[in-house]
């Protein structure tokens, strides 16, 4: 469903879309929670090729769920880009390209900054994972590696938030009253992270409660900047939307192929490294 990170990439897509000289015109839609993806991704599929588009951008759970619809693009000449995925099959004939980031190396990247910068002691860990999928599967499997062969990490709760500020916030209510003694919380996104930050000021434990989010939005930035959040993962998403334009550009307008996998590098961002943020990714 729509969200922040989203968001971040639509604008990517829409600056990017202008500097071209507004060539493309573009149609966003979504499906109305993260319950309903796939049947509601579907129906929006099917509506667009009969709608006749000349491409289509698609953010899905996974490719060999929505082949059905990958196929009835391809039959009907449109071309499809995939982005923000996870597992992809690059034998997969029917996109053209998958546009994003690695979503794994990324939990890996915020994990180690945990290891690196909090695991020279013993800590309990509690975490908001996102709705049940292959991509919060990928981001806690990078994440677990990370930290791994730290026995001073250890996960004491991990419970579904839905990436979801407002389930972050319950869901850590119910973790902290189970495990009072936490001493990082971490999210697989900004707005979960968010949610448990709320319920960690609530309970006056900012000295106690190390919160780490992923996602780099301008909330997760503004929290780190008040001292509130330790860190995030800028992942692209921004950038993703300039680079589902230009791959369209190139493959649809001009005629020339686009790379398969066309990814994003990450980075983590705390305190000491915000000067080095480019604040065009909130516009």
């Amino acid at each position: 469903a729509m969200n922040t990170s989203y968001t971040m990439t639509i604008n990517g897509a829409k600056k990017q879309i202008a500097e071209n000289g507004d060539q493309i015109e573009l149609i966003v839609q979504a499906p109305s929670s993260n319950a309903s993806t796939i049947t509601e991704q579907g129906n929006i599929m099917e509506t667009m090729i009969q709608q006749g588009v000349d491409a289509i951008a698609l953010a899905t759970e996974s490719d060999e769920s929505m082949l059905p619809y990958l196929r009835e693009a391809a039959e009907a000449d449109i071309p499809v880009f995939l982005f923000n995925m996870t597992e992809i099959n690059d034998q997969n004939i029917y996109y053209v390209s998958s546009i994003g980031y690695d979503q794994e190396k990324a939990g890996y990247d915020i994990g180690k900054w945990i290891n690196d910068n909090l695991g020279d002691k013993p800590q309990k860990i509690a975490v908001l994972e996102g709705y049940a999928g292959i991509v919060n599967t990928k981001r806690m499997d990078g994440f677990k590696s990370a930290i791994a062969d730290n026995s001073n990490l250890e996960i004491v709760a991990s419970q579904t938030a839905d990436w979801t500020r407002e389930k972050g916030q319950s869901v850590t209510e119910s973790i902290l009253t189970a495990n009072p003694d936490v001493t990082i919380l971490y999210a697989p996104y900004d707005e979960m992270a968010l949610g448990g930050l709320t319920v960690v000021k609530e309970r006056n434990l900012l000295d106690q409660i190390s919160v780490i989010g992923y996602g780099c939005t301008k909330d997760g930035v503004a929290a780190i900047e008040a001292d509130e959040m330790a860190a995030t993962i800028d992942v692209g998403e921004y950038g993703t939307g300039f680079d589902i334009v230009n791959a369209v550009t190139d493959f649809c307008i001009n005629g020339k192929d686009v790379e398969k996998v066309i990814n994003r590098p990450s980075k983590v961002y705390d305190k000491t490294n915000l000067d080095e943020l480019d604040r065009v990714i909130f516009e």
